[in-house]
Protein backbone atom coordinates (compact mmCIF):
# COMPACT_ATOMS: atom_id res chain seq x y z
CA UNK A 1 0.00 0.00 0.00
CA UNK A 2 1.34 3.53 -1.19
CA UNK A 3 2.80 5.69 1.78
CA UNK A 4 1.00 9.13 2.78
CA UNK A 5 2.39 11.63 1.59
CA UNK A 6 3.37 14.20 4.13
CA UNK A 7 1.99 17.38 4.17
CA UNK A 8 3.65 20.77 6.09
CA UNK A 9 1.15 23.89 6.68
CA UNK A 10 2.47 27.57 6.67
CA UNK A 11 0.22 29.75 8.50
CA UNK A 12 0.52 33.22 9.79
CA UNK A 13 -0.61 36.56 9.85
CA UNK A 14 -1.13 38.83 6.57
CA UNK A 15 2.42 39.63 5.38
CA UNK A 16 4.50 37.64 7.93
CA UNK A 17 6.31 36.05 4.98
CA UNK A 18 4.38 33.12 4.25
CA UNK A 19 5.05 33.03 0.43
CA UNK A 20 8.76 34.09 0.63
CA UNK A 21 9.48 30.95 3.08
CA UNK A 22 7.35 28.94 0.46
CA UNK A 23 9.93 30.07 -2.38
CA UNK A 24 12.94 29.50 -0.05
CA UNK A 25 11.75 26.10 0.64
CA UNK A 26 11.09 25.39 -2.99
CA UNK A 27 14.44 26.51 -4.14
CA UNK A 28 16.48 24.39 -1.88
CA UNK A 29 18.28 21.37 -2.68
CA UNK A 30 16.02 18.76 -1.01
CA UNK A 31 15.68 16.45 -3.69
CA UNK A 32 12.01 16.25 -3.34
CA UNK A 33 8.96 16.18 -5.88
CA UNK A 34 6.75 19.09 -4.40
CA UNK A 35 2.97 20.05 -4.69
CA UNK A 36 2.11 23.30 -3.40
CA UNK A 37 -1.22 23.95 -2.27
CA UNK A 38 -1.62 28.58 -2.05
CA UNK A 39 -4.84 29.86 -0.38
CA UNK A 40 -6.03 33.25 -0.85
CA UNK A 41 -8.94 35.27 1.48
CA UNK A 42 -9.13 37.49 -1.98
CA UNK A 43 -10.07 36.51 -5.36
CA UNK A 44 -6.74 37.53 -6.59
CA UNK A 45 -4.12 34.53 -5.99
CA UNK A 46 -0.72 36.70 -6.49
CA UNK A 47 1.25 34.24 -4.51
CA UNK A 48 -0.03 31.01 -6.52
CA UNK A 49 1.80 33.55 -9.54
CA UNK A 50 4.68 33.75 -7.51
CA UNK A 51 5.47 30.12 -6.72
CA UNK A 52 3.95 28.53 -9.73
CA UNK A 53 7.82 28.59 -11.63
CA UNK A 54 8.78 26.33 -8.68
CA UNK A 55 6.44 23.65 -9.19
CA UNK A 56 4.94 22.03 -11.54
CA UNK A 57 2.30 21.12 -9.35
CA UNK A 58 0.72 23.93 -7.73
CA UNK A 59 -3.26 24.69 -6.41
CA UNK A 60 -4.73 27.72 -6.35
CA UNK A 61 -7.91 28.01 -3.49
CA UNK A 62 -8.59 31.72 -3.64
CA UNK A 63 -11.64 33.81 -1.97
CA UNK A 64 -11.63 32.11 1.00
CA UNK A 65 -9.83 30.12 3.93
CA UNK A 66 -9.05 26.77 3.80
CA UNK A 67 -9.93 26.56 7.71
CA UNK A 68 -13.49 27.47 6.92
CA UNK A 69 -15.24 28.14 3.71
CA UNK A 70 -12.54 26.11 1.81
CA UNK A 71 -12.47 23.55 3.95
CA UNK A 72 -13.83 20.79 1.45
CA UNK A 73 -11.89 21.88 -1.19
CA UNK A 74 -8.60 21.62 0.76
CA UNK A 75 -9.80 17.76 1.46
CA UNK A 76 -10.75 17.77 -2.55
CA UNK A 77 -7.17 19.03 -3.64
CA UNK A 78 -5.23 17.01 -0.86
CA UNK A 79 -6.92 13.77 -2.48
CA UNK A 80 -5.88 14.74 -5.83
CA UNK A 81 -2.60 15.43 -5.17
CA UNK A 82 -2.21 12.14 -2.98
CA UNK A 83 -2.46 10.32 -6.75
CA UNK A 84 0.40 11.88 -8.37
CA UNK A 85 2.90 9.73 -9.25
CA UNK A 86 6.29 9.61 -7.41
CA UNK A 87 4.81 13.03 -5.26
CA UNK A 88 6.70 13.39 -1.97
CA UNK A 89 5.45 16.18 0.00
CA UNK A 90 3.25 18.92 -0.27
CA UNK A 91 3.56 22.22 1.07
CA UNK A 92 0.23 24.29 1.91
CA UNK A 93 0.21 28.02 2.47
CA UNK A 94 -2.83 29.45 4.35
CA UNK A 95 -3.86 32.51 4.18
CA UNK A 96 -3.10 34.96 6.82
CA UNK A 97 -6.37 34.63 8.11
CA UNK A 98 -6.26 30.96 8.55
CA UNK A 99 -6.42 29.46 11.64
CA UNK A 100 -3.86 26.25 12.70
CA UNK A 101 -6.81 24.21 14.43
CA UNK A 102 -9.55 23.39 11.75
CA UNK A 103 -7.02 23.16 9.17
CA UNK A 104 -5.75 20.25 11.41
CA UNK A 105 -9.09 18.83 11.57
CA UNK A 106 -9.15 18.18 8.25
CA UNK A 107 -6.22 16.01 8.23
CA UNK A 108 -8.17 13.68 10.33
CA UNK A 109 -11.41 13.32 7.99
CA UNK A 110 -12.64 10.76 6.11
CA UNK A 111 -9.91 8.59 4.23
CA UNK A 112 -7.39 11.92 4.20
CA UNK A 113 -5.08 9.65 6.91
CA UNK A 114 -4.57 7.13 4.21
CA UNK A 115 -3.71 9.27 1.70
CA UNK A 116 -1.55 12.51 3.12
CA UNK A 117 0.01 12.66 6.48
CA UNK A 118 0.36 16.01 8.15
CA UNK A 119 4.09 16.54 8.97
CA UNK A 120 3.90 19.54 10.81
CA UNK A 121 2.57 23.33 11.44
CA UNK A 122 4.30 26.37 10.76
CA UNK A 123 3.35 29.29 11.86
CA UNK A 124 5.14 32.43 10.16
CA UNK A 125 5.45 35.53 12.36
CA UNK A 126 6.39 39.29 11.21
CA UNK A 127 8.81 40.16 14.03
CA UNK A 128 8.93 43.93 12.65
CA UNK A 129 5.06 44.24 12.73
CA UNK A 130 3.65 41.52 15.39
CA UNK A 131 3.42 44.17 18.28
CA UNK A 132 1.22 46.74 16.18
CA UNK A 133 -0.91 43.97 14.75
CA UNK A 134 -1.00 42.29 18.59
CA UNK A 135 -2.56 45.58 19.75
CA UNK A 136 -4.31 46.64 16.61
CA UNK A 137 -8.13 47.04 17.21
CA UNK A 138 -10.23 47.12 14.10
CA UNK A 139 -14.29 49.13 15.12
CA UNK A 140 -17.54 47.47 13.50
CA UNK A 141 -21.01 48.09 14.62
CA UNK A 142 -23.82 45.88 15.93
CA UNK A 143 -27.05 45.64 15.27
CA UNK A 144 -28.10 48.82 17.06
CA UNK A 145 -25.51 50.96 15.51
CA UNK A 146 -23.01 50.60 18.36
CA UNK A 147 -19.28 50.83 17.95
CA UNK A 148 -17.52 47.02 18.95
CA UNK A 149 -14.10 46.58 19.13
CA UNK A 150 -12.68 43.64 16.99
CA UNK A 151 -8.94 43.04 18.17
CA UNK A 152 -6.21 40.98 16.44
CA UNK A 153 -4.63 39.17 19.57
CA UNK A 154 -6.73 35.67 19.57
CA UNK A 155 -6.33 35.53 15.94
CA UNK A 156 -2.33 36.13 16.23
CA UNK A 157 -2.64 33.70 19.97
CA UNK A 158 -4.49 30.78 18.05
CA UNK A 159 -1.81 30.60 15.12
CA UNK A 160 0.74 30.57 17.71
CA UNK A 161 -1.10 28.34 20.71
CA UNK A 162 -1.63 25.04 17.90
CA UNK A 163 1.47 25.06 16.10
CA UNK A 164 4.65 22.81 15.76
CA UNK A 165 7.58 25.55 14.74
CA UNK A 166 7.21 29.54 14.79
CA UNK A 167 9.35 31.22 12.22
CA UNK A 168 10.09 34.25 13.78
CA UNK A 169 10.78 36.17 9.73
CA UNK A 170 12.31 40.07 9.47
CA UNK A 171 14.37 39.10 12.64
CA UNK A 172 17.23 41.31 10.62
CA UNK A 173 14.12 44.47 11.53
CA UNK A 174 14.28 44.24 15.05
CA UNK A 175 17.01 45.00 18.04
CA UNK A 176 18.67 41.29 19.20
CA UNK A 177 16.67 42.77 22.56
CA UNK A 178 13.33 43.12 21.06
CA UNK A 179 13.49 39.35 19.34
CA UNK A 180 14.47 38.05 22.49
CA UNK A 181 11.14 39.11 24.28
CA UNK A 182 9.25 38.62 21.54
CA UNK A 183 10.96 34.93 21.32
CA UNK A 184 10.21 34.25 25.26
CA UNK A 185 6.13 35.96 24.32
CA UNK A 186 5.68 33.19 22.14
CA UNK A 187 7.04 30.38 24.06
CA UNK A 188 5.09 31.64 26.60
CA UNK A 189 2.44 30.76 24.68
CA UNK A 190 3.26 27.35 22.94
CA UNK A 191 6.27 26.18 25.22
CA UNK A 192 6.62 23.09 23.23
CA UNK A 193 7.01 24.68 19.82
CA UNK A 194 10.36 24.91 18.04
CA UNK A 195 11.82 28.40 17.25
CA UNK A 196 13.84 29.60 15.03
CA UNK A 197 14.75 33.53 13.87
CA UNK A 198 15.07 34.02 9.69
CA UNK A 199 15.64 36.27 7.59
CA UNK A 200 13.50 36.18 4.31
CA UNK A 201 12.27 32.83 5.26
CA UNK A 202 15.93 31.58 4.88
CA UNK A 203 16.31 28.27 6.72
CA UNK A 204 17.58 24.79 6.82
CA UNK A 205 14.37 22.52 5.05
CA UNK A 206 15.69 19.97 7.20
CA UNK A 207 14.37 22.13 9.83
CA UNK A 208 10.61 22.26 8.80
CA UNK A 209 10.47 19.01 6.55
CA UNK A 210 10.15 15.74 7.56
CA UNK A 211 9.92 16.93 11.04
CA UNK A 212 6.99 14.43 12.20
CA UNK A 213 5.77 17.08 14.89
CA UNK A 214 2.56 16.59 14.71
CA UNK A 215 0.83 14.11 16.91
CA UNK A 216 -2.66 13.07 15.98
CA UNK A 217 -3.46 11.99 19.21
CA UNK A 218 -2.24 15.15 21.11
CA UNK A 219 -3.71 17.12 18.17
CA UNK A 220 -7.39 15.87 19.23
CA UNK A 221 -6.83 16.28 22.64
CA UNK A 222 -6.23 20.04 22.44
CA UNK A 223 -8.37 22.97 23.69
CA UNK A 224 -11.39 23.68 21.52
CA UNK A 225 -11.38 20.26 19.20
CA UNK A 226 -14.23 19.34 20.22
CA UNK A 227 -15.80 21.66 19.40
CA UNK A 228 -16.60 21.73 15.75
CA UNK A 229 -16.75 24.10 13.04
CA UNK A 230 -17.16 27.77 14.35
CA UNK A 231 -20.97 29.53 13.55
CA UNK A 232 -18.78 31.72 11.54
CA UNK A 233 -15.79 32.54 9.50
CA UNK A 234 -12.27 34.13 10.60
CA UNK A 235 -13.54 36.74 7.99
CA UNK A 236 -16.90 37.62 9.50
CA UNK A 237 -15.30 36.94 13.36
CA UNK A 238 -12.45 39.43 12.36
CA UNK A 239 -14.04 41.68 9.95
CA UNK A 240 -11.91 41.01 7.06
CA UNK A 241 -13.13 42.10 3.79
CA UNK A 242 -11.01 42.02 0.73
CA UNK A 243 -11.46 43.85 -2.90
CA UNK A 244 -9.51 43.87 -6.38
CA UNK A 245 -8.33 46.91 -7.78
CA UNK A 246 -8.28 46.09 -11.32
CA UNK A 247 -7.34 48.53 -14.49
CA UNK A 248 -6.63 48.02 -18.03
CA UNK A 249 -5.24 51.42 -19.07
CA UNK A 250 -1.77 52.08 -17.90
CA UNK A 251 -1.16 54.25 -14.94
CA UNK A 252 1.39 57.15 -14.59
CA UNK A 253 4.59 56.48 -13.09
CA UNK A 254 5.54 59.99 -11.23
CA UNK A 255 1.65 60.40 -9.77
CA UNK A 256 1.47 56.43 -8.56
CA UNK A 257 4.82 57.23 -6.53
CA UNK A 258 3.62 61.19 -5.07
CA UNK A 259 -0.57 60.13 -4.83
CA UNK A 260 -0.26 56.28 -3.59
CA UNK A 261 3.40 54.63 -3.28
CA UNK A 262 4.71 57.51 -0.89
CA UNK A 263 1.19 57.62 0.71
CA UNK A 264 -0.36 53.73 0.67
CA UNK A 265 -3.96 53.61 1.81
CA UNK A 266 -4.12 53.18 5.58
CA UNK A 267 -7.07 51.34 5.93
CA UNK A 268 -5.51 48.05 4.18
CA UNK A 269 -3.51 45.81 6.77
CA UNK A 270 -1.97 43.84 3.05
CA UNK A 271 -2.10 44.63 -0.43
CA UNK A 272 -0.28 42.70 -3.45
CA UNK A 273 0.02 42.82 -6.68
CA UNK A 274 0.73 44.27 -10.21
CA UNK A 275 0.77 47.33 -11.50
CA UNK A 276 1.39 48.32 -14.63
CA UNK A 277 3.10 51.62 -16.37
CA UNK A 278 2.99 53.74 -19.71
CA UNK A 279 6.62 55.14 -18.62
CA UNK A 280 7.81 52.65 -16.54
CA UNK A 281 8.51 49.04 -16.14
CA UNK A 282 5.45 47.44 -14.55
CA UNK A 283 6.04 46.40 -10.40
CA UNK A 284 5.09 43.96 -8.37
CA UNK A 285 3.42 45.90 -5.19
CA UNK A 286 4.10 43.70 -1.51
CA UNK A 287 2.61 45.62 1.04
CA UNK A 288 2.01 44.57 5.14
CA UNK A 289 1.41 46.71 8.06
CA UNK A 290 3.85 49.57 8.02
CA UNK A 291 6.14 48.31 4.82
CA UNK A 292 5.80 48.54 1.40
CA UNK A 293 8.29 47.02 -1.54
CA UNK A 294 7.99 46.95 -4.97
CA UNK A 295 9.92 44.87 -7.20
CA UNK A 296 10.36 45.36 -11.18
CA UNK A 297 8.90 42.83 -13.16
CA UNK A 298 11.33 41.44 -16.10
CA UNK A 299 8.79 39.24 -17.09
CA UNK A 300 4.78 38.59 -17.30
CA UNK A 301 3.08 36.88 -13.76
CA UNK A 302 1.89 33.92 -14.83
CA UNK A 303 -1.87 34.82 -13.69
CA UNK A 304 -1.83 37.11 -16.49
CA UNK A 305 -0.21 34.81 -19.68
CA UNK A 306 -2.31 34.44 -22.27
CA UNK A 307 -4.64 37.73 -21.13
CA UNK A 308 -3.52 40.02 -23.74
CA UNK A 309 -0.59 41.95 -25.12
CA UNK A 310 -0.12 44.72 -22.14
CA UNK A 311 0.01 43.56 -18.30
CA UNK A 312 -3.16 45.03 -16.53
CA UNK A 313 -3.19 46.57 -13.28
CA UNK A 314 -4.68 44.12 -10.80
CA UNK A 315 -4.35 44.91 -6.76
CA UNK A 316 -5.89 43.03 -4.09
CA UNK A 317 -6.74 45.03 -0.62
CA UNK A 318 -7.26 43.36 2.44
CA UNK A 319 -8.28 44.81 5.94
CA UNK A 320 -10.90 44.93 8.50
CA UNK A 321 -14.41 46.52 7.00
CA UNK A 322 -11.79 47.82 4.13
CA UNK A 323 -15.46 47.91 1.78
CA UNK A 324 -16.35 51.51 3.08
CA UNK A 325 -13.14 52.58 1.65
CA UNK A 326 -12.98 50.98 -1.68
CA UNK A 327 -14.00 54.03 -3.21
CA UNK A 328 -11.62 55.86 -1.96
CA UNK A 329 -8.96 54.40 -2.80
CA UNK A 330 -10.10 53.03 -6.32
CA UNK A 331 -10.53 56.75 -7.31
CA UNK A 332 -6.79 57.35 -5.69
CA UNK A 333 -5.77 54.91 -8.19
CA UNK A 334 -7.55 55.80 -11.22
CA UNK A 335 -6.44 59.17 -10.85
CA UNK A 336 -2.97 58.13 -11.66
CA UNK A 337 -3.85 56.86 -15.69
CA UNK A 338 -1.38 57.96 -17.37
Amino acid sequence: MKKPVPVSVLVGFLGAGKTTLLNHLLSSDHGRKVAVIVNEFGALNVDAGLVRHATEHAVELSNGCICCTLREDLLHELRALSEVEGLEYILVESTGIGEPLPIAQTFHMADLPERVRLDGLITVVDAQNFWDTWNRVGLAEDAEGHAVEEPLAPLLADQLEFTNVVVLNKADTVSPEELGRLEAFVRGLNPQARVYPSVYGRLDPALLLDTGLYDYAEGMRAEGWEEGPKPSSEAEEYGFESFVFRCAEPLCWPKFEAEVLNAWPAQALRSKGFVAFADHPPVLIQHAGMGLVYEVLEEVPSSQEGAGEGLETEIVFIGQHLLRHRSSIEARLLACRA
